[in-house]
């Protein structure tokens, strides 16, 4: 997961707790039957690349991407590993797929 914001933002916290329940609730622990490895850029475009890089070298199945910075720089990176994408305000328009319906990589 490659995240735009600091890990110590307190709304961004709230989120989190959220999603590791939800995850949990469907049955998948953190370190236990997935691995979930963050990086935070804490505001920071000039991170987001090189925290991309991080992940990609660690060959996940797939990405979570929050943010718009992050998503575009995962996408920079692997047009064969999926990635999943929050907080995105128009995923087309900033030209990161083609279409919503069945969202694939814009060439």
């Amino acid at each position: 997961m490659l995240h735009v914001n600091a890990e110590s933002d307190p709304a961004i916290q709230a989120i989190f707790a959220a999603f590791q329940r939800e995850f949990r609730k469907l049955g998948w622990v953190d370190g236990l039957n997935i691995w979930i490895d963050y990086r935070w850029a804490g505001g920071e475009g000039s991170r987001m690349r090189p925290l991309a890089a991080e992940l990609m070298a660690m060959e996940p199945e797939v990405m979570l991407a929050c943010g718009t910075p992050a998503a575009v720089a995962l996408q920079q990176m692997t047009r064969t590993i999926p990635i999943v994408f929050a907080g995105l305000p128009d995923p087309r328009a900033i030209g990161l797929v083609m279409r919503l319906a069945h969202p694939q990589f814009a060439p």
